[in-house]
Protein backbone atom coordinates (compact mmCIF):
# COMPACT_ATOMS: atom_id res chain seq x y z
CA UNK A 1 0.00 0.00 0.00
CA UNK A 2 2.74 2.87 0.46
CA UNK A 3 4.11 2.13 -2.23
CA UNK A 4 0.61 3.31 -4.09
CA UNK A 5 0.32 6.18 -1.89
CA UNK A 6 4.02 7.46 -2.71
CA UNK A 7 3.28 7.32 -6.65
CA UNK A 8 -0.02 8.87 -6.31
CA UNK A 9 1.65 11.49 -4.04
CA UNK A 10 4.22 12.43 -6.83
CA UNK A 11 1.39 12.19 -9.38
CA UNK A 12 -1.21 14.64 -7.63
CA UNK A 13 0.05 16.21 -4.68
CA UNK A 14 0.49 20.12 -5.36
CA UNK A 15 4.57 21.37 -6.09
CA UNK A 16 5.90 23.29 -3.36
CA UNK A 17 7.78 25.71 -5.43
CA UNK A 18 6.25 26.94 -8.87
CA UNK A 19 7.56 28.07 -11.83
CA UNK A 20 10.51 29.98 -11.65
CA UNK A 21 12.11 31.82 -14.42
CA UNK A 22 14.76 29.05 -14.97
CA UNK A 23 12.29 26.38 -15.09
CA UNK A 24 8.53 25.91 -14.85
CA UNK A 25 7.43 23.13 -12.91
CA UNK A 26 7.13 19.44 -14.52
CA UNK A 27 3.57 18.43 -15.96
CA UNK A 28 2.63 15.10 -14.67
CA UNK A 29 -0.48 14.64 -16.44
CA UNK A 30 1.34 12.12 -18.63
CA UNK A 31 2.26 10.05 -15.86
CA UNK A 32 0.27 6.92 -15.32
CA UNK A 33 1.39 4.29 -12.33
CA UNK A 34 1.91 0.88 -13.73
CA UNK A 35 -0.46 -1.96 -12.86
CA UNK A 36 0.47 -4.81 -10.56
CA UNK A 37 2.31 -5.00 -7.70
CA UNK A 38 4.80 -2.64 -7.07
CA UNK A 39 7.53 -2.52 -5.04
CA UNK A 40 10.06 0.48 -3.67
CA UNK A 41 12.49 0.07 -1.17
CA UNK A 42 11.64 2.34 1.80
CA UNK A 43 14.49 1.38 3.54
CA UNK A 44 16.48 4.61 2.32
CA UNK A 45 16.45 8.69 2.38
CA UNK A 46 13.34 9.84 1.48
CA UNK A 47 14.60 11.84 -1.32
CA UNK A 48 16.20 9.06 -3.07
CA UNK A 49 13.41 6.68 -2.43
CA UNK A 50 11.02 9.55 -4.35
CA UNK A 51 13.96 9.27 -7.23
CA UNK A 52 13.24 5.59 -7.60
CA UNK A 53 9.42 6.06 -7.47
CA UNK A 54 9.56 9.11 -10.08
CA UNK A 55 11.61 6.75 -12.09
CA UNK A 56 9.39 3.93 -11.76
CA UNK A 57 6.09 6.34 -13.19
CA UNK A 58 8.56 7.81 -16.22
CA UNK A 59 9.76 4.10 -16.88
CA UNK A 60 5.79 3.49 -17.28
CA UNK A 61 5.21 6.24 -19.45
CA UNK A 62 3.77 6.75 -23.08
CA UNK A 63 5.39 10.26 -23.19
CA UNK A 64 9.04 10.00 -21.65
CA UNK A 65 11.44 8.28 -22.58
CA UNK A 66 14.59 8.25 -19.70
CA UNK A 67 17.83 8.24 -21.01
CA UNK A 68 19.88 9.02 -18.09
CA UNK A 69 19.09 8.65 -14.52
CA UNK A 70 21.39 10.35 -11.88
CA UNK A 71 23.89 11.80 -14.30
CA UNK A 72 27.38 12.53 -12.85
CA UNK A 73 28.69 15.77 -14.93
CA UNK A 74 32.59 15.60 -14.13
CA UNK A 75 35.53 17.94 -15.12
CA UNK A 76 37.99 14.87 -15.61
CA UNK A 77 37.80 11.75 -13.53
CA UNK A 78 38.46 13.62 -10.25
CA UNK A 79 35.95 16.59 -10.12
CA UNK A 80 32.03 15.98 -9.90
CA UNK A 81 30.04 19.26 -10.98
CA UNK A 82 27.21 18.42 -10.54
CA UNK A 83 24.16 15.68 -11.48
CA UNK A 84 21.12 15.74 -13.05
CA UNK A 85 18.67 13.56 -11.48
CA UNK A 86 16.79 12.68 -14.96
CA UNK A 87 17.84 13.37 -18.45
CA UNK A 88 14.57 12.61 -20.51
CA UNK A 89 13.48 12.25 -24.10
CA UNK A 90 9.98 13.92 -24.54
CA UNK A 91 8.48 11.86 -27.48
CA UNK A 92 5.99 14.16 -27.72
CA UNK A 93 7.86 16.42 -29.44
CA UNK A 94 11.72 14.73 -29.47
CA UNK A 95 13.19 17.59 -27.35
CA UNK A 96 15.49 16.78 -24.28
CA UNK A 97 13.91 17.17 -20.77
CA UNK A 98 16.42 17.86 -17.52
CA UNK A 99 14.10 16.90 -14.32
CA UNK A 100 15.11 17.98 -11.03
CA UNK A 101 13.37 16.16 -8.17
CA UNK A 102 13.11 17.28 -4.69
CA UNK A 103 11.27 16.54 -1.52
CA UNK A 104 11.16 19.39 1.25
CA UNK A 105 9.72 20.31 4.25
CA UNK A 106 9.83 23.61 5.91
CA UNK A 107 9.07 25.66 9.24
CA UNK A 108 7.72 28.98 8.69
CA UNK A 109 9.35 31.06 12.06
CA UNK A 110 8.86 34.52 12.30
CA UNK A 111 11.66 36.59 13.95
CA UNK A 112 11.47 40.27 14.53
CA UNK A 113 14.00 40.80 11.55
CA UNK A 114 13.09 37.84 9.08
CA UNK A 115 10.98 35.35 8.11
CA UNK A 116 12.99 32.11 8.77
CA UNK A 117 12.20 28.99 6.94
CA UNK A 118 14.47 25.47 8.66
CA UNK A 119 13.70 22.25 6.95
CA UNK A 120 13.11 19.44 9.98
CA UNK A 121 16.97 19.71 9.96
CA UNK A 122 17.62 23.27 11.15
CA UNK A 123 20.78 23.37 8.97
CA UNK A 124 18.37 23.55 5.63
CA UNK A 125 15.67 26.37 4.90
CA UNK A 126 13.71 27.40 2.18
CA UNK A 127 15.72 30.21 0.33
CA UNK A 128 18.85 27.76 0.86
CA UNK A 129 17.47 25.73 -1.44
CA UNK A 130 15.71 27.84 -3.41
CA UNK A 131 18.89 29.78 -4.02
CA UNK A 132 20.94 26.30 -5.28
CA UNK A 133 17.90 25.39 -7.14
CA UNK A 134 18.15 28.38 -9.28
CA UNK A 135 22.06 29.27 -9.70
CA UNK A 136 23.33 25.57 -10.10
CA UNK A 137 21.13 22.85 -10.23
CA UNK A 138 18.68 23.80 -12.97
CA UNK A 139 21.36 25.72 -15.19
CA UNK A 140 24.11 22.60 -14.99
CA UNK A 141 23.30 21.17 -18.15
CA UNK A 142 23.54 24.87 -20.35
CA UNK A 143 26.49 25.98 -18.49
CA UNK A 144 28.76 22.45 -18.21
CA UNK A 145 27.24 21.54 -21.92
CA UNK A 146 30.84 20.86 -22.69
CA UNK A 147 31.00 17.56 -19.50
CA UNK A 148 27.91 16.03 -20.80
CA UNK A 149 28.23 12.85 -22.48
CA UNK A 150 28.67 13.54 -26.61
CA UNK A 151 25.40 12.52 -27.44
CA UNK A 152 23.47 15.04 -25.84
CA UNK A 153 25.90 18.04 -26.17
CA UNK A 154 24.29 19.51 -30.01
CA UNK A 155 20.63 19.52 -28.47
CA UNK A 156 18.53 21.95 -26.90
CA UNK A 157 18.03 20.79 -23.09
CA UNK A 158 14.71 22.13 -21.56
CA UNK A 159 15.19 21.83 -17.33
CA UNK A 160 12.27 21.64 -15.87
CA UNK A 161 11.71 20.89 -11.75
CA UNK A 162 9.53 18.99 -9.59
CA UNK A 163 9.82 19.93 -6.26
CA UNK A 164 7.08 18.03 -3.40
CA UNK A 165 6.68 18.97 0.10
CA UNK A 166 4.96 21.08 2.60
CA UNK A 167 5.48 24.59 4.43
CA UNK A 168 4.49 24.77 8.14
CA UNK A 169 3.06 27.66 10.18
CA UNK A 170 3.15 27.58 14.04
CA UNK A 171 -0.01 26.88 14.85
CA UNK A 172 -0.63 30.65 16.79
CA UNK A 173 0.19 32.00 13.38
CA UNK A 174 -2.59 33.89 11.81
CA UNK A 175 -1.04 34.63 8.39
CA UNK A 176 0.31 31.79 5.86
CA UNK A 177 3.93 33.03 5.25
CA UNK A 178 4.22 33.35 1.71
CA UNK A 179 8.27 33.03 0.42
CA UNK A 180 9.37 33.72 -2.84
CA UNK A 181 8.51 31.34 -5.41
CA UNK A 182 6.03 29.12 -3.20
CA UNK A 183 2.96 27.30 -5.17
CA UNK A 184 0.17 29.31 -3.74
CA UNK A 185 -1.66 26.09 -3.57
CA UNK A 186 1.03 23.85 -1.79
CA UNK A 187 0.44 21.72 0.79
CA UNK A 188 0.16 23.71 4.26
CA UNK A 189 0.54 21.98 7.60
CA UNK A 190 1.12 23.37 11.51
CA UNK A 191 4.20 22.87 13.21
CA UNK A 192 4.42 23.19 17.34
CA UNK A 193 7.08 22.79 20.22
CA UNK A 194 6.45 19.43 21.90
CA UNK A 195 5.58 21.44 25.29
CA UNK A 196 2.74 23.17 23.82
CA UNK A 197 0.84 19.94 22.69
CA UNK A 198 -1.28 19.78 25.49
CA UNK A 199 -2.16 23.49 25.51
CA UNK A 200 -3.53 23.03 21.54
CA UNK A 201 -3.74 19.39 21.48
CA UNK A 202 -5.43 18.40 24.83
CA UNK A 203 -7.07 15.05 24.46
CA UNK A 204 -6.56 14.54 20.84
CA UNK A 205 -5.43 11.15 19.64
CA UNK A 206 -1.91 11.76 18.22
CA UNK A 207 -0.61 9.66 15.57
CA UNK A 208 2.82 9.61 14.10
CA UNK A 209 3.20 9.50 10.37
CA UNK A 210 6.32 7.48 8.86
CA UNK A 211 9.14 9.71 6.98
CA UNK A 212 8.08 7.67 3.64
CA UNK A 213 5.05 8.93 4.18
CA UNK A 214 5.10 12.76 4.41
CA UNK A 215 3.99 13.91 0.83
CA UNK A 216 0.81 12.00 1.22
CA UNK A 217 -2.44 13.85 2.16
CA UNK A 218 -3.07 12.88 5.54
CA UNK A 219 -6.93 11.43 4.87
CA UNK A 220 -5.23 8.70 2.97
CA UNK A 221 -3.15 7.18 5.67
CA UNK A 222 -4.15 4.12 8.21
CA UNK A 223 -2.38 1.68 10.55
CA UNK A 224 -0.50 4.37 11.80
CA UNK A 225 1.11 3.83 15.43
CA UNK A 226 0.27 6.45 18.12
CA UNK A 227 2.38 9.10 19.65
CA UNK A 228 2.43 9.51 23.37
CA UNK A 229 2.94 13.30 24.26
CA UNK A 230 5.24 12.86 27.29
CA UNK A 231 7.95 10.95 25.12
CA UNK A 232 10.50 13.31 24.67
CA UNK A 233 12.32 13.81 21.50
CA UNK A 234 15.26 14.37 19.76
CA UNK A 235 14.00 15.40 16.08
CA UNK A 236 10.85 16.49 14.57
CA UNK A 237 8.01 14.14 14.47
CA UNK A 238 5.24 14.72 11.83
CA UNK A 239 2.00 13.78 12.82
CA UNK A 240 -1.78 13.12 12.49
CA UNK A 241 -4.19 14.52 14.27
CA UNK A 242 -7.91 13.84 15.35
CA UNK A 243 -9.53 16.63 13.81
CA UNK A 244 -7.05 18.42 12.27
CA UNK A 245 -7.00 18.48 8.04
CA UNK A 246 -3.52 19.05 7.82
CA UNK A 247 -0.37 17.56 8.85
CA UNK A 248 1.44 18.77 11.88
CA UNK A 249 5.13 18.84 13.06
CA UNK A 250 6.20 18.42 16.82
CA UNK A 251 9.46 19.82 17.09
CA UNK A 252 11.80 19.59 20.11
CA UNK A 253 11.74 22.18 22.63
CA UNK A 254 14.97 23.67 21.94
CA UNK A 255 14.54 23.15 18.58
CA UNK A 256 16.64 25.72 16.74
CA UNK A 257 18.26 28.77 18.30
CA UNK A 258 16.27 30.76 21.14
CA UNK A 259 16.19 33.59 18.61
CA UNK A 260 13.52 31.32 16.19
CA UNK A 261 11.10 31.10 18.41
CA UNK A 262 7.44 32.31 17.50
CA UNK A 263 6.55 35.96 17.60
CA UNK A 264 3.61 37.59 17.29
CA UNK A 265 2.83 36.97 13.79
CA UNK A 266 3.86 39.77 11.60
CA UNK A 267 3.18 40.61 7.72
CA UNK A 268 5.03 38.07 5.67
CA UNK A 269 7.18 39.41 3.25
Amino acid sequence: MSAELILQAIRESPVLIGDCPEADSFDRADLTAPQGKLEVSLDQKLGHLYEDALGLLLEHSDRYQVLEKGLQIQDGIHLTLGELDFLLRDLNNGKLVHLELAVKFYLAIETPDDLLLPGPDARDNYNKKLERLRTHQLILASRQREHLPSAYRSETIIPQQLILGCLFDHVSATTPALPDFLNLEARRGKWIRQSELTQYFKNRTLEVIPKHLWPVEVDLLTDLKPFEPSSPIERCVLLRIEGESVPVFVTPDDYGATAMSPKPPALVR
